[in-house]
């Protein structure tokens, strides 16, 4: 895995050198993953992921801050739209979309930086301690074994310590119960924001059955890689016959021209429909796998 697009790679470059000149012996290790590093970032539609471990707990605010404020000041001179694609920095003319965008933001791996300290982050006990919010939200619904797992799989180290070395290949079987939490929360979200915005009700559909599709290659114990291929992975499982693979393909074709795509309302209903029945679906045959394999 490598950093394919030469603007956004000056760009993390540039921020992890001005991050270590205004916070000197801090950090432990920076590690950008996801679509930045698979080949797939696409400006203007892509965010970025990033896990940044440092020493002393009392300054995971202070650097968060900092760093997203340095977002937006490279992203101003390179020009990758990340303030318009991070939740982070998303806004729009109606009140009410910009609370759920908020909120979404505030959910669990949901930001462009996650900030922990060395001593809270227990890796190979999947926990993170001594954060009450994050550590609620990682034992109750977030995944953070998936979580990790996409780093170990698609993460690139930009500093100091590797990570991914210490992330364990095979996770408990909550942190598999809990990772389908992430594709149904989504689907939950694009129904709240149709009413506001059926085209960012879409994009969350679409994202939504890529997502079930990591929830299930993550329970099966299967590498997480690129979209297309994590596809052809579940298609390769489960053959054509068990799963509305029409569907899928479609959504895939979809996520690489949903932003200049016309749509009505009627549409975009009957797409969220149908990806919820595609998802749900999904985890239905995947449950039936997994305890034909317990026996």
């Amino acid at each position: 895995m490598s950093i394919r697009n030469q603007k956004l790679k000056q760009f993390m470059e540039e921020l992890v050198a001005e991050l270590t000149t205004q916070f000197p012996d801090e950090l432990v290790s920076f590690v950008l993953f996801g679509s930045a590093t698979t080949g797939e970032w696409i400006r203007g539609k892509s965010d970025i992921d990033c896990i940044v471990i440092i020493k002393n707990k009392t300054l995971c605010s202070s650097i968060t801050e900092y760093l997203n404020k340095l977002l937006l000041e490279l992203d101003a001179k390179y020009d990758l739209k990340l303030s318009e694609t991070c939740t982070s920095y998303k806004k729009t003319d109606n009140f009410a979309l910009n609370l759920i965008f908020k909120t979404e933001n505030k959910m669990m791996f949901g930001q462009p930086f996650y900030v922990v300290a060395e001593d809270q982050l227990d890796l190979k006990g999947f926990k993170i301690r001594k954060n009450l919010k994050v550590e609620l939200g990682t034992r109750t619904i977030a995944s953070l074994g998936l979580f990790l797992q996409r780093i170990k799989n698609t993460g690139v180290i930009l500093y100091g310590k590797d990570i991914r070395k210490e992330i364990p290949k095979t996770v408990p079987a909550l942190e598999k119960v809990k990772a389908s939490f992430n594709a149904m929360l989504l689907l939950m979200m694009s129904f709240v924001i149709f009413p506001f915005s059926p085209k960012s009700a879409f994009s969350h559909a679409v994202k939504a059955n890529f997502w079930a599709c990591d929830d299930v290659l993550f329970a099966l114990d299967k590498p997480l890689s690129t979209t297309k291929q994590e596809v052809d992975q579940i298609l390769a499982i489960f053959g054509k016959s068990k799963i509305d693979s029409e569907h899928l393909m479609k959504s895939l074709e979809y996520k690489k021209i949903k932003e200049n795509m016309v749509m009505n309302h009627v549409f975009v209903m009957r797409y969220m429909l149908k990806s919820t029945k595609f998802v749900y679906g999904l985890y239905a045959i995947t449950l039936q796998k997994l305890f034909r394999i317990s026996h």
